[in-house]
């Protein structure tokens, strides 16, 4: 599988105007932390700020030359690192949350060489939440965002199971 990551700090105008269609999409929007809508202004300063940001990195993924998605890694550590995930909103075809997970994955153990991956779903995020329990993820505990019930899981690289 051809898989090319392509980091927001280096997008070109009208891919970063893409990520912003992406990220305002009420199907995407509807399972982020901050659900309002996002503008121009803002996005370009947050792709800015990622140039500086040692502990942050963002990147469209491509499958085949297709965008099928982001994939993030923030509060990364030498030890961890909590991922980030969103498929293109325009793509119907399946499978497509396993290829972003697996890519997500084999960057983290792979080049940041953490031994810990953690995510953060929604616990009314079934698909989600079922997509990570795949992949080898444990739920660790729960907190609450924005009144919404939170499930913070984790993969330890010695656990990859794909």
């Amino acid at each position: 599988m051809n898989i090319t990551y392509i980091n927001f700090t280096t997008l070109s105008e009208a891919q970063k105007a893409m990520i912003l269609e992406w990220r305002n999409h009420p199907n995407v929007r509807a399972y982020m932390y901050n659900t309002g809508v996002i503008s121009q202004k803002t996005h370009l300063e947050f792709i800015e700020s990622l140039k500086t940001k040692e502990n942050k990195r963002y990147f469209v993924v491509q499958k085949e030359h297709e965008n099928i998605g982001v994939i993030d890694f923030t509060d990364i550590t030498p030890t961890s690192a909590t991922m980030g995930i969103y498929a293109n909103p325009c793509l119907s075809q399946k499978g497509i949350g396993s290829i972003l997970l697996q890519a997500i994955v084999d960057y983290a153990f792979d080049i940041l060489k953490v031994q810990t991956l953690k995510a953060e779903v929604f616990a009314t995020n079934a698909k989600a939440k079922t997509l990570y329990k795949k992949f080898g993820f444990r739920a660790m505990g729960q907190k609450s965002v924005n009144g919404k019930e939170v499930i913070c899981m984790e993969l330890e690289n010695a656990n990859r199971s794909l």
